[in-house]
């Protein structure tokens, strides 16, 4: 079976900007098959470089401001999204989920990666997920559980 990671970034004090470890947890709670390793990637990209390195296929979920209604899933692998890494980075500080990638692609690792977004309704200080969002941390793991299956076949 191909080695499969789950990175939820996200910063858990910042409302919306937590989805991405939510799901994480939600995932836990579910459970996933042998062989899928599930991470709170937090707001520590560069430590993602690591989980890049050693993965077949990654699958991102993240708050994703791309314009549509507030709890809108997104889902495209990420060389369709069109972002790109930041080019004037002066520290590790900056770096990005992006950078972690381009960086991890520059060392000869070449996971597929696929991403899932929620659109945010707020990113403020606060724990909880606005209703929107979290009425949809079900569905989006639900979509990720049958990305699983998908590629374990495949």
């Amino acid at each position: 079976m191909k080695e499969i990671k789950v990175i939820g970034i996200g910063n858990l004090i910042m409302q919306d900007d937590g989805l991405g470890v939510h799901i994480i947890r939600e995932l836990e709670a579910q459970g996933v098959p042998e062989g899928v390793e599930l991470i709170d990637g937090g707001t520590h990209s560069y430590d993602l470089l690591e989980f890049l390195a050693d993965a077949d296929y990654a699958i991102i979920v993240d708050a994703m401001h791309a314009g549509g209604e507030p709890g809108t899933i997104y889902r495209a692998p990420l060389d369709e999204l069109g972002i790109k890494p930041q080019e004037n980075m002066t520290s590790l500080h900056e770096l990005h989920f992006v950078e972690a990638v381009e960086m991890a692609r520059l060392l000869g690792y070449h996971p597929e990666i696929l991403v899932f977004g929620v659109e945010p309704k707020k990113v403020d200080v606060g724990l909880e997920l606005t209703p929107e969002v979290a009425a949809r941390v079900p569905r989006v793991a639900q979509l990720i559980q049958e990305e699983i299956k998908r590629i374990a076949v495949g």
